[in-house]
């Protein structure tokens, strides 16, 4: 599959592969299978309710690819190539057991791939050289390669603004073309995002982890602005749902699946017509 597919009046991402930090935030463990039960029904009303408004949707081949039927035909489909759970930023990505990118072929998807990365810590150029092979080899297979590009503290190294947007350029400058789309920490303030666009060959997105809905909103608002194409966002989406609960602190479901039908399904619709205008339509 390619990027150019997804670009469909801008680029609007579901990140539906983050189905441990999903379930640890709402308390269910995944050694439960009525939990397993529970977090696999929100998966499906996420890909009912919101993959209609969005140009892509991103998967986990153990937890979410197994209900990819119930994708909306508008949404594009990514697959994630590292696991989730435990990745350490000091070492190399580690992957999905018996998954790659053939497997992403054969399920017309594109490649994606999340990486903690600074231009100078130890295993900058180890973590180069694999985002290379894995670039080309999916140019080999005939499919693109997202990779979603985290800029981190490595220890003893303090990151203020002007810093993090040098370091964050520098490591653009060293990794894109490795990739056939980018998505990037919001670069702090206009300008910021303006000259990342600039130096760019290839299109990029703003994605929300850590930041509430409000703020990211923004975020996408002056990206779009300044040159991106859309955006990425997973938990921002609906965060508010971790803290319905019932008496007993079990998540109340029933309050989940009102919030997903309304709060959450307005804001992909808003995030899109942000998108959108900015492209001038």
């Amino acid at each position: 599959m390619k990027v150019s597919a997804l670009q469909k009046n801008g680029i609007g991402i579901l990140a539906l592969d983050g189905a441990y930090s999903f379930a640890e935030n709402l308390g269910l463990s995944l050694s439960e299978p009525t939990n397993v039960e529970n977090l696999n029904a929100l998966i499906t009303r996420f890909l009912i309710l919101y993959t209609e408004h969005t140009t892509g949707v991103v998967l986990d081949p153990t937890y979410s690819l197994p209900f990819l039927s119930y994708k909306h035909n508008n949404s594009g489909l990514l697959l994630r190539l590292e696991q989730e759970h435990d990745q350490d930023p000091l070492s190399l990505p580690r992957f999905i057991h018996q998954w790659g990118i053939e497997e992403v072929r054969n399920n017309y998807g594109v490649a994606k791939l999340e990486l903690l990365y600074h231009p100078a810590e130890e295993k900058a150029a180890e973590k180069k050289k694999l985002v290379a092979e894995l670039f080309n080899f999916c140019q080999y297979e005939g499919i693109d390669f997202l990779l979603k590009l985290v800029i981190y503290h490595p220890p003893g190294i303090d990151l203020d603004t002007i810093k993090f947007q040098e370091t964050q350029l520098e490591a653009i400058s060293e990794l894109q073309k490795s990739a056939s789309i980018l998505s990037l920490q919001y670069p702090q303030d206009p300008l910021a995002t303006a000259t990342i666009t600039s130096a760019l060959d290839i299109p990029w997105i703003v994605h929300s982890d850590g930041v509430k809905y409000e703020e990211f909103k923004e975020f996408v608002r002056v990206s779009t602005e300044n040159g991106a194409s859309g955006f990425m966002i997973g938990q921002t989406l609906w965060e508010e749902v971790n803290s319905l609960r019932l008496e007993d602190q079990s998540p109340d479901f029933e309050e989940i699946e009102k919030f997903l039908k309304t709060t959450g399904k307005d804001r992909i619709i808003e995030l899109m017509r942000i998108v959108k205008e900015s492209q001038g339509e």
